[in-house]
Formats: C-alpha cells, sequence, structure tokens
C-alpha cells in the first residue's frame, strides 16, 4: 500500500508543493468560519490542451524540501513550537489547512470531518457520489465526498443509518482506529509491548488496544504522547493531528520531509527526576507513614504539568487489601477544588457570572439584612466571604437551605465579599454546590464529566457511589484504626433525583484517587490545559488564582477557591488545598511557576499539622518529594502565551 499510496499522493499534490517549494506562506486553505470546519481545496488549474503531432515532456514534480516547510508561518504559532514545522507540511501537501488567513488554529479540537478530509487527500483516491448514508452528513457537506471514499475504503466501517458525528472532536483512541484501517487495513497484529512505557497502558479500552497499540509501536503519535500516559480519551488538536498526520507520511509514504520532521519531534520517554529517585522517595513514604499511623496512603507527582510517578502505602482494606494506585479515596475539603473548577466551566458556558446574585437560582431574595444592598454571589461562596453562617449541623436539602437564606439569622454581621467577613464555611460551600446546579440544571458530576474527567480519563465522583469502579472504593479509617466509612456505606452514597437536591457532598465528597487527582492539579498547573490539549480557559484558572493580599491566620492567602502560600517547602509559591474528615488527611498542591505538584491522600494517620499549618504526613512527603523534582518550568506543555 505504501507505494499506491505514495503514487496518488505525487499527482495531488503538485500544485501545493509548488507553492511551498520556495518557502513563504501556504496555499489559502481556510475554514468556513460559520462551522470552523476546513474547506476543500482549491481545485489545480486544467493542463493544456497538446497540439497535434507535438509530444509533451511530463512535467517535473516540484521537490519540497524540509527548508521550504520550515519557512511556512502561520502567526499563531510560535516559531519554536515543536509543531511548527509539521502545520507547514501539512499546509504545504494540502491535508490541513488554516482556520484564517495566516492562522492555523493549533489549540482547536480536530473533529472527524478534517480527519476523514485530511486522509482523503492523502490517499489521492476518486471518491463515489454520496449517497446519503448517514443521517448528521448532507451531500453538500464539503466532506460528503470524504465521506463516501472513507466508507469505500474500509476506513470508516459505522452502518449506514447512524449518526457519523462528523462536526464532533475525535479522541486519540478515535484516531487510531481510522489511521489503522487507512495505513495498515487492519491487519491483525498483536502489538503487546506497545503499551509497557506508559502508566496507564493496562487502561486502554478494548477496542482500541490493538489499533492504538500499532499506532504507538509505528509513532504515529510522535510529539503529542510523549509523558508517559496514553490518555486515549483526550481530543487531539489541530497542531496535534498536523504532528500524526506527519507521522504517518513518513511511515505509509516513506516522505523523506516527513521523515525528517518527525525524528524532530519527541526523544525516547525520559525518566522524570521522582522515576530517578523512586526508591528513595518510596523509602521517605514507608517511613513517614509509619511515623504518623498511616493504614493506608497515596502519592501522585506532577512534573512538568504531567503525571510521573505514583506511590503507595499499607492497605485499601486493612488485612485484606493492599493499597494500590487505582484505589479511591474521599479527599474531604479538596472537593472544594473540583467545585471552583465547576464553576468556571458553567461561567465558560455562559450559563454562569462569577458575581450573580444567588437569589434568582433559588427563586427568592437571597440577602444579608444587615446589608441589603449587597448580594451573595457566588464569587462571595467561593472565597468563604458570603457571610452565611456555619451550619455545620444543618440538613443541606434544597426546601432547608432555601428557608435558611430568607432567615436574617442565617447571615453574620458582616459585609458579604470584605475579607474581614472571611470564614471558612463547609455548610456555605454545599449551598454553592446546589446554586451551580440550580443554575445549570445539570449535575457537577456531569459538569466536570463532560468538559474534564472523561477527557483525562478519571474516575471521580462528589458521591462515592457514582464512580465507575465502585469496587475500587478504600475503607476509610480514623486514628487508631476504627473503620470510618466502609466500601458498603460509601458505595450507596448516590445523588438526589434531581440536579440541585442537595448540598452534602460539596464541601468534602469527592472521591478520587491520588494518581487522578494529580491530572487536576497538572491541569491547573498547565493554565487550563493537560499533555497540549486545552480544557480549561486560562483566565478561568487565573481567576481560581487570584488571592485576596489580606494574610489568613495560617499564614495563607485565599484565592478561589485555592489557598497559597509563599516560600513554602522550599518553592516560591504554592497554590494547595488541604482535606479532612472521617480520617483522611489530604494535601493537593502544584507551582504554578514550574508546573510540578504533590498530591498526598492518607487514611488512619495522625492530623498533627507542621509549621505551615499542613498535615505532617502530607507535608514531610511533599517537602522531600519537592525538593527532588525542581525544574525551572521551561518543560511545560501548555502555557498560557
Amino acid at each position: 500500500m505504501k507505494n499506491r499510496v505514495a503514487a496518488l499522493l505525487l499527482a495531488l499534490c503538485l500544485v501545493f508543493a509548488s507553492a511551498c517549494a520556495g518557502g513563504g506562506n501556504p496555499p489559502d486553505l481556510q475554514m468556513d468560519a460559520a462551522q470552523t470546519q476546513e474547506a476543500p481545496p482549491p481545485e489545480a488549474d486544467a493542463e493544456p490542451a497538446e497540439e497535434p503531432g507535438e509530444e509533451t515532456a511530463p512535467a517535473e514534480e516540484p521537490v519540497l524540501t524540509l527548508e521550504a516547510v520550515q519557512a511556512v508561518k502561520f502567526r499563531d504559532i510560535p516559531e519554536n513550537a515543536p509543531y511548527a514545522g509539521c502545520a507547514g507540511y501539512t499546509a504545504c501537501r494540502s491535508y490541513l489547512g488554516g482556520v484564517a488567513p495566516d492562522q492555523f488554529g493549533p489549540e482547536e479540537l480536530a473533529t472527524r470531518a478534517m480527519v476523514f478530509a485530511a486522509l482523503y487527500r492523502m490517499s489521492g483516491q476518486e471518491a463515489p457520489g454520496y449517497n446519503g448514508a448517514y443521517p448528521d452528513v448532507s451531500a453538500g457537506a464539503w466532506y460528503a465526498d470524504a465521506v463516501s471514499w472513507a466508507v469505500r475504503a474500509g476506513v470508516i466501517r459505522l452502518k449506514a443509518g447512524g449518526n457519523l458525528g462528523p462536526k464532533e472532536p475525535i479522541t486519540r483512541a478515535q484516531l487510531s482506529v481510522l489511521l489503522y484501517w487507512f495505513a495498515a487495513g487492519g491487519d491483525g497484529g498483536t502489538y503487546d509491548t506497545a503499551f509497557s512505557a506508559y502508566t496507564d497502558g493496562s487502561f486502554v479500552p478494548g477496542e482500541f488496544r490493538e489499533s492504538m497499540a500499532w499506532a504507538l509501536e509505528n509513532r504515529l503519535f510522535a510529539g503529542v504522547v510523549t509523558s508517559g500516559t496514553i490518555s486515549p480519551n483526550l481530543p487531539v488538536t489541530r497542531a496535534q493531528l498536523a504532528q500524526i498526520l506527519t507521522a504517518l507520511a513518513a511511515y505509509s509514504q516513506d516522505e523523506p520531509v516527513a521523515q525528517a520532521l518527525t525524528a524532530q519531534l519527541s526523544a525516547p520517554i525520559a525518566v522524570s527526576a521522582s522515576q530517578e529517585a523512586h526508591s528513595d522517595i518510596q523509602l521517605l513514604i514507608d517511613s513517614t507513614a509509619s511515623k504518623y499511623g498511616a493504614i493506608g496512603l497515596q502519592v501522585a507527582v506532577v512534573e512538568g504539568g504531567r503525571v510521573t510517578d505514583t506511590y503507595t502505602y499499607g492497605w485499601a482494606t486493612r488485612g485484606k487489601t493492599a493499597m494500590t494506585p487505582d484505589h479511591k479515596l474521599r479527599v474531604a475539603s479538596i472537593t472544594k477544588v473540583a467545585v471552583g473548577m465547576s464553576a468556571m466551566l458553567l461561567q465558560e458556558e455562559g450559563l454562569i457570572g462569577l458575581d450573580d446574585d444567588i437569589g434568582p437560582y433559588w427563586g427568592i431574595q437571597a440577602r444579608n439584612p444587615h446589608y441589603p444592598d449587597v448580594p451573595i454571589t457566588i464569587r462571595t461562596l467561593l472565597s468563604h466571604t458570603s457571610s452565611i453562617r456555619a451550619f455545620e449541623g444543618t440538613s443541606r436539602t434544597q426546601s432547608a437551605v432555601r428557608s435558611q437564606l430568607r432567615q436574617s439569622s442565617g447571615y453574620s454581621h458582616v459585609r458579604p465579599g470584605a475579607i474581614s467577613s472571611w470564614n471558612y464555611n463547609n455548610y456555605a460551600f454545599g449551598v454553592l454546590g446546589m446554586t451551580l446546579e440550580l443554575a445549570s440544571g445539570q449535575y457537577l458530576d456531569d459538569v466536570m464529566g463532560r468538559a474534564l474527567w472523561s477527557a483525562m480519563d478519571i474516575d471521580a465522583a462528589f458521591e462515592s457511589g457514582c464512580i465507575s469502579a465502585t469496587d475500587l472504593l478504600a475503607t476509610l479509617y480514623y486514628h487508631g484504626g476504627g473503620v470510618s466509612r466502609s466500601v458498603a456505606a460509601q458505595q450507596d452514597i448516590t445523588p438526589p433525583a434531581k440536579p440541585g437536591g442537595t448540598g452534602a457532598y460539596f464541601a468534602g465528597g469527592l472521591t478520587i484517587s491520588a494518581r487522578d487527582l494529580g491530572k487536576m492539579a497538572a491541569l491547573l498547573a498547565g493554565d487550563g490545559c493537560y499533555e497540549g490539549v486545552r480544557l480549561m480557559e486560562a483566565e478561568s484558572v487565573a481567576l481560581m488564582e487570584a488571592r485576596d493580599e489580606h494574610i489568613l491566620g495560617d499564614g495563607s492567602y485565599q484565592a478561589l477557591p485555592l489557598r497559597s502560600q509563599d516560600a513554602i517547602y522550599d518553592r516560591d509559591r504554592l497554590y494547595y488545598h488541604t482535606g479532612s474528615a472521617y480520617g483522611v488527611y489530604n494535601l493537593m498542591s502544584y507551582d504554578p511557576a514550574t508546573g510540578d505538584g504533590v498530591v498526598v491522600l492518607s487514611v488512619g494517620a495522625s492530623g498533627a499539622k507542621d509549621s505551615r499549618g499542613i498535615y505532617a504526613v502530607c507535608g514531610e512527603i511533599s517537602h522531600y518529594i519537592y525538593d527532588i523534582i525542581a525544574t525551572d518550568g521551561e518543560e511545560l506543555l501548555c502555557r498560557a502565551e
């Protein structure tokens, strides 16, 4: 197939290669502004008719050089971006155009239609007329011919009559299937060794294992999968698609320029600082956990915006099941970080505003009677300055909260939003979670799941009974060994019948592994990007990190809802949140300058605190690891421009 595809490609690329052979800008392959879908390439000029009796020598094909490709510039791609050459190459070859003149749209998500069209162009084959086989593909769609070709070529194997989803983002795993059938014809080979270098290799779904393994072994994800994790459900960006298409050309067509660019994309997966010191870190974790009487413990390490290593200690269920990186623990007040992220995501969708008065969402006037002209807003709830009294033992059902918000006794004699009104408030965070669900009509599990957790392969839930792997719930123990929450008890915790029905678990109910919580820390450390894919706006992360310059009693600063300290654990600044409940003592933290982070989840340990007001079992481990993984932040996969 390599030779056939190569020959067909040359015919397709004549006009576009000519444009790029001398360098400069690529042909203008813009995307439809209304659909943000790529427009088809312009047709080549017709060849002049031959004069009778006159022989015509075949035209020489312009040679595409590496220098010419690298000379192609897009104003939204930094010159030193690792994918810059691939963007130029795919534009010159007409596989993937820009989204506007001189703009490539590197952070925009690639759609299935873009992939169908790119592979169609790469094949160089003629397409049969589109027969309307898929209800969501119209005969007049710019990608209809590509769909017809892909069906005939066996690249698309979805039965006629079903929706194809051409405008939907495509994931790494889904893309691997299309590449597999395009370039290898689904050869049925096995690639058992392909996943050995990846920490999540065993979690790739069965239907994608063969195609993903094939793609990894043949370096088709070079420069995309680089961190030691595959993340099969992560959507593919246009920049990443350019890299993948370039690698595909290198593989299937023996294209020298593509091969040179692919060789530059990535070195073999490097051993991280934490991995190099793994044994020493494990010894420190073991001794610290034992020192504070922990029954079980998990640690995740983030380096340069990537989860690079995990550690465990002790028992998930004492005397029965050893703790593993896959077990799920309740993270207590770290839950508030997830609620804060939910608020930012809903604001990005235009469903709420941080300065919205919460009263209309509840169908009442929710005002502190001492400050009737000052609304209670989502922002004040996030910052613990709402002035709502902390009714810790009070029901958080919708009817009970609505009643309390109406009563003057439900508020303190302080001005909402003022730092003088700051009061750490679990009850108010329950109110916040309910408000977000009422405003959006969605469970926060679904908000986080749709935008983040699904893409990042995170198994988590605000109600522990809603995680996918409930058999992996760790038993919770008090210090001394008493059971606080059995696995069975946690499996019974499920959401109310409708969103906004209760706020019982928004202050401290999030159940997740340290590894998956580390992914969330990596996302925040990367200014909203995870493994090169933007999942949150940089402005949203900046809002979460915006701190009130008023030092609280423990030496920290309040943000939304993160906490922050300067000159801590030998770092200039860390953002973090702690959590304690039912015998767990936890810490999630990250360094915004370097993208490093540490997550420590403990069960049954002492609640002693260190000099920075952080649980000592977590702080001592974190301090040690931060010292080992110190970097300058230059290797961050994605940061705001």
